[in-house]
């Protein structure tokens, strides 16, 4: 009889442990984050370009390329967020062409 109490207290800490296990994989999961190159920013002399965390600035001069879903641009129609693509030169700090679309858009989650 005295066996009863201890295999009772055994089955209720199990059973514990596997509602609180349950209940944190039920939470809600955080929405997908955009992936690919965006624009973090433009200015008349430069493009920073983020992937992740990782950031990158490109010079740009009168003679970089810029193109915005495939059309000949200019630089004011560059906005933060936009997916770029940067084509470098002979020199791998200015950027050759900049060819910018419609912001990325999220992956699915799985």
């Amino acid at each position: 009889m005295k066996k009863l109490p201890r295999i009772l207290l055994v089955l209720l800490t199990l059973v514990a442990f596997v509602s609180v296990a349950d209940a944190k994989s039920k939470k809600k999961k955080e929405p997908p984050k955009p992936v690919g190159t965006v624009i973090a920013s433009v200015s008349a002399d430069s493009i920073t370009t983020a992937t992740g965390t990782v950031s990158k600035t490109y010079a740009i001069n009168q003679f970089t390329e810029v193109l915005v879903k495939g059309q000949r641009s200019t630089l004011a129609a560059l906005q933060p967020g936009m997916a770029v693509s940067v084509t470098l030169g002979s020199d791998p700090t200015k950027a050759s062409r900049i060819n910018a679309s419609d912001p990325p858009v999220a992956l699915p989650a799985k």
